[in-house]
């Protein structure tokens, strides 16, 4: 088998990639895509289950859009949201987890979220993610009916 006429070693393309802060620019870049816009990860992960605009499926995944807002004003209310499985299980980050959260009170809820619900942020998500849910249609239920 012949050697390739110009072989390309791991210590020239380091040296390559170290001289070249244009192609180093533009791999930080291609990385750096890999993050999506709230939206985007909505619909990579949640939508399949939850629809396009958050109503789901009767019988069988719950809707959002009219619980969303009360669920997010309160502290028990924004741990079930972090805890549910399809959130809690994820593979987004704690940060693009609580951004897709945030996207989703601002434009799945029919109910409008006054000023007064904080933002979940990366820290309260990675509080709560790994503590798993179990019984989660009876959570749901205590926590729409109110109770603490």
């Amino acid at each position: 088998m012949a050697r390739p006429t110009f072989p390309i070693t791991a210590r020239r393309l380091a040296s390559f990639l170290l001289r070249s802060s244009g192609l180093a620019a533009a791999l930080l870049y291609v990385s750096a895509a890999g993050a999506y816009e709230p939206h985007v990860n909505y619909m990579l992960h949640c939508m399949g289950c939850h629809t396009p605009d958050g109503r789901g499926e009767p019988g069988r995944v719950p809707s959002v859009r009219d619980t969303l807002v009360p669920l997010a004003s309160k502290p028990a209310g924004r741990r079930f949201l972090i805890q549910v499985p399809g959130s809690a299980q994820s593979k987004l980050s704690d940060a693009e987890l609580a951004d897709v959260l945030n996207w989703m009170v601002g434009h799945l809820s029919a109910v409008p979220a006054p000023k007064s619900v904080a933002k979940f942020t990366a820290d309260e998500v990675a509080a709560y993610r790994h503590k798993p849910l179990v019984a989660v249609q009876e959570e749901r239920r205590r926590l729409i009916a109110g109770a603490p």
